[in-house]
């Protein structure tokens, strides 16, 4: 009787242990990320009035540094409204409250779950309360989303890493305490690109943005064909314009661009495509090297000043996009983003390398270009032949480029 009732006492206390050890487990928060983790978000603002300056953010990047037991820091790259770029390191310690805005919190949170906020907003300690949880496909995959809300603002995490992946935060005339008032704004977050959990991607591209580029290689593929088509046809009047013709033209394609691009750049709400802005540039670099490379197709047809045009297209294109960038003050902006590790410092160095001088040899065949000049293909042969070499080596670094930075297929 004596072994049985010692049996059955260990039982009770092996149960009762059992039975506490969640709790226990549950009292450390848990960090769900590890060094290396980055997630790229677009951020949208709508309303009355602006942002402070220093809040004014229109895309921004947070890579998780080392990790120790509930504290890690990350870095956090934003690019502003005027194009300039910022980098900083925030530190965030799930014990002490430090969650950066619920930027990232305690992972495995679900419905009726809290976690410690010592609220850089209003610097009064709170328990945020997550309030529900769904199945939602997020960059291809099936993940479990959890959200939680304040008077302002509401966020969505994804459960398993505490990694915030939207929000919409409201600022209704408030004030900051950097004396900035706001009247009305509304700050909608979205994640955009990560590598946290696998996505449905081919080398490391949404399958939306492998399908822009498809189209715009086929499209650029059939100019070639439907060229050679009417000219044989005799249809094309292009090929037989006259000088003063071929000036107008050449002045008419130098507004059309300059027009579209800068209303482009003001107008265009790129961040409804659903696409990060490193994957729209990656398109639009693949439409100006297929332009190159019809262009240079044409030259060897002999068709000059459709090869001029296009050479035209793609050289203003560039010297809008560049100047855009000077009058954002370049000078400003961070380059510790694109310099972190050495792989990155190479295939940029490389990409700058490739880019200068095809930029040069591009505006420089522009340059030389004069309607009916019997001389331009004899002084523009080696020129363009160097564009062709450099223009192609630096989309190809380029392309590579973009895969260190804003995909995980080289990690």
């Amino acid at each position: 009787m004596k072994a049985l009732a010692s049996l059955a006492i260990v039982v009770v206390i092996v149960s009762c242990l059992i039975n506490a050890l969640p709790v226990f487990a549950s009292s450390e928060p848990l960090v769900g990320v590890k060094e290396g983790d980055w997630i790229e978000y677009e951020i949208n603002v709508t309303g009355v009035g602006i942002p402070p300056p220093t809040h004014d953010v229109r895309w921004m990047r947070i890579e998780v540094l080392p990790v120790q037991d509930t504290a890690f820091s990350i870095n956090l790259t934003a690019r502003y409204a005027n194009g300039t770029i910022g980098s900083a390191i925030w530190n965030f310690n799930f014990t002490e409250g430090n969650v950066g805005g619920w930027i990232i919190i305690p992972a495995d949170l679900g419905p009726g779950d809290t976690f410690y906020d010592l609220s850089i907003h209003t610097g009064n300690p709170v328990n945020v309360t997550i309030q529900s949880q769904e199945e939602k496909t997020v960059f291809g995959a099936l993940r479990t989303v959890t959200y939680g809300s304040d008077h302002f603002r509401h966020k969505e995490w994804d459960k398993a890493t505490g990694v915030f992946i939207g929000s919409s935060e409201v600022y209704r005339n408030v004030t900051t305490k950097d004396g900035h008032w706001i009247e009305d704004l509304t700050v909608t977050v979205d994640a955009v690109a990560t590598n946290l959990w696998s996505q449905d991607t081919i080398l490391g591209l949404k399958p939306a943005v492998v399908y822009a580029l498809i189209v715009v290689v086929a499209v650029l593929a059939t100019l070639p064909l439907i060229a050679t088509f009417l000219y044989r046809r005799k249809k094309a009047a292009v090929f037989t314009l006259s000088v003063p013709m071929q000036k107008k033209l050449a002045i008419l394609t130098i507004i059309v661009v300059v027009t579209f691009e800068v209303a482009a750049i003001t107008v265009f709400p790129f961040h409804l495509l659903g696409v990060s802005f490193a994957e729209i540039n990656l398109v639009i670099q693949t439409i100006w090297t297929g332009l190159v490379l019809v262009s240079m197709w044409f030259r060897l047809k002999g068709h000059y000043f459709i090869h001029e045009v296009t050479i035209l297209i793609v050289t203003l294109a560039w010297i809008v996009g560049f100047t855009a960038i000077l009058f954002m003050n370049p000078f400003a902006t961070s380059t510790e983003a694109f310099s972190s590790t050495t792989l990155r410092w190479v295939m940029n160095a490389l990409h700058g390398i490739f880019s200068i001088p095809a930029l040069v040899f591009s505006a420089w065949l522009a340059a030389l270009w004069r309607p009916g000049s019997t001389s331009f293909p004899t002084k523009s042969r080696r020129i363009a032949l160097l564009l062709v070499v450099f223009w192609i080596a630096s989309y190809v670094v380029g392309f590579l480029d973009f895969l260190v930075l804003h995909t995980g297929v080289f990690e």
